[in-house]
């Protein structure tokens, strides 16, 4: 809605100047151009503003799948906890918690990386 705003504005402005320099009227050319200049602006902010809003989801995405695996790992340490069957331990604790280990490990750059970027997006 803001973005088709900014445009329809920038176009009604290009409209208007080619009028007032048509019609030899420069103070209104000049106005015309200080509106087109304050659109401009906000056309920046508005792209700021959304390369921003993509930043903050990439980061939410990272923290989100760091937490689901360590969520996978309290569950996986809860289940072998509660389990009466030796055999079902050793496959939780040699087959599946290896590779939620392995996930989290790959995931210590992003833990470190996000440290930075939460303190970014305070």
């Amino acid at each position: 809605m803001e973005l088709n705003y900014i445009i329809d504005g920038l176009i009604d402005g290009i409209k208007d100047i080619r009028e007032h320099n048509h019609d030899g009227n420069n103070n209104e050319v000049y106005r015309d151009l200080d509106r087109q200049t304050e659109l401009i602006k906000k056309l920046i902010n508005f792209r700021d503003k959304l390369e921003n809003n993509d930043y903050n989801m990439k980061v939410a995405r990272q923290l989100t799948d760091i937490a689901e695996n360590i969520q996978a790992l309290v569950k996986l340490m809860a289940l072998v906890s509660i389990s009466n069957s030796d055999d079902a331990k050793a496959y939780f604790m040699n087959e599946t918690l290896t590779h939620v280990l392995d996930s989290l490990r790959n995931s210590i750059d992003d833990i470190t990386n996000l440290s930075n970027s939460l303190v970014d997006l305070d």
